[in-house]
């Protein structure tokens, strides 16, 4: 996992960042998913078969998700996840696909475990449960029920997104329309953030994120950016995701400097921070200048001392051979020399 991966990663375990991801990119905005309704959730499986999800496991090979919540609407059960992109994976519609079906063998495990044991309490107190064979042979009741799964892939990368949305994307089917007809597609809930303007559907850091990220690679754009209001009252944790996303390395180590206190709750300035940032370089390309300056000046005088050293050794009448060997230079450059001489 890169250092963007793990950020969006760290970001998002946030509850009211990662509804709003959902509702945001979901939902138009919409408060659907509130952050008070979520439960962390263990994004660990472990392979039941080689192969699974996506890749070439083990059979035991325990895989992760990137973040994971339960999400508790009245008395049902659903299960939301992330899986930060930050390249772009052709693979992604059977990637998501297997992380989507590792949850639901795991909770298919869960009701499994759960009937043996009911069975054998059940049997120790001599009152035999009421089961059909069918029931018996596939480990859970025919009333039993999985809790629903819901991903979302968040592209964070800034080539646009060129790869499957939907696992038909990846299929090369058979020209007889009937057969494919018998295909059952699984499309992605891809939600690519170079492709958006705006983010007024987000209602949290996400926003100023968002926002940031689509103009990492313009400095005239961010600088216009930084006079949002916004972004002088930034979280800690949004300052960082902001710099790591940015790669501006400069700002993720001075972020103590432009911290302010609104209350109890700490904020950070990224306006002034920039403004000093862009100050700064704007002063180290004038020292830069002035020095490749000094530079050039020394290199034209030492030209000139070259030349008045070869002009008299000409007038003397030294060999060519010679005047390179003492002056330190070409023949051509003794040429042109002479040349200037004659013209003379």
């Amino acid at each position: 996992m890169g250092k963007y991966d793990r950020c969006m990663k760290a970001y998002l375990q946030d509850k009211r960042r990662f509804a709003d991801l959902f509702n945001g990119s979901c939902f138009r905005g919409k408060q659907v998913i509130r952050a008070e309704d979520l439960e962390e959730a263990s994004g660990s499986y472990v392979a039941a078969e080689e192969g699974q999800p996506g890749k070439s496991l083990q059979k035991g090979t325990e895989i992760f998700r990137d973040v994971k919540m339960r999400y508790r609407s009245g008395m049902i059960l659903q299960v939301l996840a992330v899986e930060n992109q930050s390249y772009i994976d052709y693979g992604m519609p059977v990637r998501c696909m297997g992380y989507d079906a590792a949850e639901y063998s795991r909770q298919l495990k869960e009701r499994k475990q759960e009937r043996r044991l009911l069975t054998s309490h059940k049997e120790e107190s001599g009152k035999e449960p009421k089961t059909t064979i069918d029931e018996k042979l596939s480990g859970i009741l025919r009333s039993d029920r999985l809790h629903p799964v819901y991903t979302i892939c968040l592209y964070s990368g800034e080539e646009p997104w060129d790869g499957p949305r939907k696992l038909s994307d990846m299929m090369e089917f058979d020209p007889e329309e009937s057969v494919r007809s018998l295909f059952k597609d699984y499309p992605l809930t891809l939600f690519c953030i170079n492709e958006q303007e705006g983010f007024e559907e987000f209602h949290s850091g996400l926003k100023q994120l968002f926002r940031a990220m689509n103009c990492r690679k313009d400095k005239e754009r961010m600088a216009e950016l930084m006079k949002n209001e916004a972004y002088a009252h930034l979280s800690k944790e949004t300052w960082e995701a902001i710099a790591v996303m940015t790669d501006n390395a400069a700002m993720l180590q001075k972020k103590d400097k432009y911290k302010t206190e609104n209350g109890e709750e700490e904020e950070y300035n990224m306006c002034q921070a920039l403004e000093e940032l862009m100050e700064d370089n704007r002063n180290e390309g004038r020292r830069e200048g002035r020095r490749e300056g000094r530079n050039e000046g020394r290199n034209e005088g030492n030209l000139e001392k070259t030349k008045t050293v070869v002009r008299n050794m000409l007038d003397r009448g030294y060999e060519i051979e010679d005047i390179c060997a003492i002056a330190g230079c070409e023949a051509s450059f003794v040429e042109e020399v002479r040349k200037e001489l004659l013209l003379q």
